[in-house]
């Protein structure tokens, strides 16, 4: 899937303590909450992602009024500092190889330099080369994330993405948790196998299933959003990061990474079930 631009910037939302996009500053929320949040079309004619997106904010979206601009119209309107965006961007750490695909939500900036556009709740979907199937399907939820947590950071000011790692809720626990087969290490890719280590609700679901969820807004569903290397070539390089997130309203109930290497696979782990069990 072709991206609108490769952007050399740390990425936010997953890598805690070196993130250092800057976070929209009170005056520029309350600015927020003022605008109307242009959506920024992907050039690729093939992509579904605009479908998908657009479909996402009528359902979900209510916080500010929303339109679907051209990424020519983004050019030319991003210096208005009383408008926020959603684009779609292939995003890459400086100090690592893989480049990652994100919704990155913003307010616009009178510089041109993309860094300097304030963050106000950007999503991680993939590594760029991954399956588009395997994200848009939960696109739903990655809407209703931005939505609830810019409220909240509009409540706690000094709250920051990166502060969202490591997260362990125990709420989780009261809902039933909703997991893909094929996104399980081999040795708990059954619900007898998993609650050996997760003694609590759990499904073994479909895509579909996890999509209907969202899309009804289930309080009691919770499902894993894997982002990994997902190529068998590239087994012992990069990171698997596994957000377990709220099928109601987005947010993310659990939150770790790992290295990918043989021993620990692109996978939910049998670790990260001890650590949910907790």
């Amino acid at each position: 899937m072709k991206k609108n631009l490769i952007l050399l910037v740390l990425i936010l939302f997953v890598f805690e303590g070196v993130a250092q996009v800057r976070p929209a500053s009170r005056r520029q929320l309350n600015k927020f909450y003022n605008s109307t949040t242009f959506v920024v079309e992907d050039r690729d004619p093939f992509s579904e992602f605009n479908k998908y997106l657009k479909d996402a904010m009528e359902k979900h979206w209510t916080i500010t009024p929303f339109k679907v601009i051209s990424f020519e119209d983004f050019h030319r309107m991003r210096t208005n500092e009383d408008a926020s965006f959603m684009i779609f961007a292939d995003i890459k750490q400086r100090n690592l190889d893989q480049v990652y695909v994100f919704i990155n939500f913003v307010m616009g900036d009178k510089k041109r330099d993309f860094e300097s556009m304030p963050d106000l709740a950007s999503v991680p979907l993939a590594y760029s080369d991954a399956n588009d199937l395997n994200y848009l399907y939960k696109m739903g939820a990655f809407v209703k994330f931005m939505q609830t947590h810019v409220s909240k950071t509009d409540d706690t000011p000094r709250m920051r993405l990166a502060r969202i790692m490591n997260v362990n809720d125990d709420k989780l626990k009261k809902m039933e948790l909703w997991l893909l087969e094929d996104e399980l290490a081999p040795e708990i890719r059954t619900v007898e196998s998993i609650q050996k280590h997760y003694p609590y609700p759990v499904k073994i679901a479909t895509r579909e299933q996890i999509e209907k969820a969202i899309a009804n807004d289930r309080k009691d569903v919770a499902f894993l959003h894997k982002i990994g290397p997902e190529d068998a070539t590239r087994q012992g390089r990069g990171k698997c990061w596994k957000f377990i997130i709220s099928a109601g309203d987005g947010s993310v109930l659990y939150s770790s990474s790992h290295d990918v290497d043989r021993r620990n696979p692109d996978a939910f782990l049998v670790d990260d079930l001890k650590e949910i069990a907790k």
